[in-house]
């Protein structure tokens, strides 16, 4: 029984993109379809599931590329050594629709402030999620920008309090589809994870929007339906 069609695009499109660097454009679909005597639809599919793999990201309007390799959320929070961060802006909020889930969780009036750091977290270029800590204001009180940098290392926050999250599907804020190269509206999922100190209060609430294509889900814990209020 020979092989669906989608499965030879797939193999031709691995031997194809083999020993190319990372983030290096492949064959456009019309290429590939007179290349292979196929439809565009089947092409199309064939670079979808790739994608899904990992093996192959979409940049947006510009293409698609070679991937470095799937990138990962682990419920321990924990990196692939490749991430690097950059913090996009630093700024207090209250007042606003967008952040009143937050000011509740903390136990906050709407006349309250909150102090948030917005960064963009990538692998080389490569955009994998923009990530919105919020915190109290004491905590950031007397700190410049790369002691806050090293001040918000989630890895080891996770791992002397207690973190909570759960995933929920969303459209990407017209604010950051550009930072993660991908069109406005475009279906994204949201972690938000609540971490609580040691003594049961709540240390950082965080908002994460992840790349629809360049991020996969490789764990998960049991998640909540709501905000836990202290």
């Amino acid at each position: 029984m020979s092989q669906p069609k989608y499965i030879q695009v797939m193999d031709f499109l691995r031997e194809d993109i083999a020993g190319r660097d990372p983030h290096t454009p492949i064959l456009s679909e019309r290429e590939i379809s007179q290349r292979l005597d196929i439809s565009r639809m089947t092409v199309r599919k064939a670079i979808e599931e790739l994608c899904r793999q990992g093996v192959l990201y979409r940049g947006g309007n510009r293409g698609t590329f070679v991937a470095r390799r799937p990138a990962s959320v682990t419920v321990s929070g924990s990196a692939p050594r490749q991430e690097r961060q950059r913090v996009l802006f630093l700024d207090s909020v209250y007042e606003s629709a967008n952040v009143r889930d937050v000011q509740k969780a903390f136990g906050l009036e709407d006349h309250q402030r909150l102090f948030r750091m917005v960064r963009l977290i990538l692998d080389d270029d490569l955009p994998l999620r923009v990530e919105e800590i919020y915190a109290l204001p004491e905590v950031a009180m007397d700190k410049g920008l790369n002691e806050l940098e090293s001040f918000f290392q989630l890895d080891q926050i996770r791992s002397s309090g207690q973190s909570r999250w759960d995933l929920h599907a969303a459209l990407i804020p017209p604010k950051y589809s550009r930072l993660l190269e991908v069109r406005q509206g475009t279906p994204v999922i949201c972690r938000r994870e609540q971490i609580r100190s040691s003594d049961g209060s709540l240390f950082l609430y965080i908002n994460t929007w992840l790349h629809p294509d360049n991020v996969r889900i490789t764990s998960s814990t049991m998640p909540f339906a709501a905000p836990v209020h202290p």
